[in-house]
């Protein structure tokens, strides 16, 4: 079982996961957050997290496997200092501190627009943003799923060819705990700093910047070149010498190329 005392004995932050709910299964973290949230009971920085999340959600209704007791699947809920325009920076800030994290772990992690975290390609994690906004106030759900201790046989069959964990990419298993105080230590740092680094620290982070990608948008399949994301966290496709911004969709690339990040 996870142990709240231990991450929060290696916290850090003076707001991230100072008040953290656990459940030892649960259909999915994000839902569990929210439902806190309707009831006036959750705070700023909250953090929900689980040992077996049994419906876990991912982009455009998908699906998240994490194996129990394993991984590590959480949420938690933000304020952000942002307009609603701009939202899409929340990702880019968790997909910054989840890569810092797992650098921390001698894990080289990069990350693919709009929300996937590799290691040589293979899929380590995801990360799912909900927001609601009120008036001025906007509040979102950051969930973040990761394969930490898992070794390949502990995937479905039809996912072994996708997907890396922690320890499959370090060689030594890793405690779930650590992990998390350091991404949230991270996170809330990048908060701190205002968001104003966020689009240059993940482009440093892309696995695919300036290459040739396939996009699948709702508008259909588009090959062009990836040249980054804007200071709203739209992705930037070159396609025929004109510049597509794009919010939502599948991408694809090949590289044998490494990360310019240290």
């Amino acid at each position: 079982m996870l142990s709240v005392k231990l991450v929060q004995d290696n916290l850090i932050t003076r707001c991230l996961g100072r008040e953290i709910t656990y459940y030892p299964a649960t259909d999915s973290t994000n839902d569990d957050l929210w439902s806190l949230f309707d009831r006036g009971t959750a705070v700023n920085g909250q953090v929900v997290v689980t040992d077996e999340q049994r419906r876990g959600k991912g982009r455009q209704g998908r699906s998240w496997f994490s194996a129990p007791g394993l991984g590590l699947t959480f949420s938690m809920l933000l304020r952000p200092q942002l307009p609603a325009e701009r939202l899409g920076l929340v990702s880019l800030a968790a997909g910054v501190a989840v890569v810092d994290a797992l650098v921390k772990q001698e894990v080289a992690a990069q990350l693919k627009w709009p929300n996937d975290v590799l290691v040589n390609q293979l899929k380590l994690g995801g990360i799912l943003a909900e927001s609601r906004v009120a008036g001025e106030e906007i509040t979102v759900v950051l969930g973040i799923g990761l394969n930490v201790n898992e070794q390949l046989g502990d995937f479905p069959e039809e996912l072994r060819s996708h997907v890396i964990s922690v320890q499959m990419a370090s060689g030594h298993p890793v405690q779930r705990e650590i992990l998390l105080a350091e991404i949230l230590a991270r996170l809330e740092a990048l908060q701190d700093g205002g968001m104003n680094d966020i689009v240059l620290l993940w482009m440093d982070r892309c696995a695919h910047l300036e290459q040739a990608v396939t996009y699948h948008g709702p508008d259909g399949l588009v090959a062009g070149y990836f040249r980054g994301v804007n200071d709203a966290g739209l992705g930037l496709i070159e396609v025929g010498g004109e510049t597509l911004m794009v919010a939502a969709g599948d991408l694809d690339y090949e590289s044998d190329q490494t990360s310019t990040y240290r």
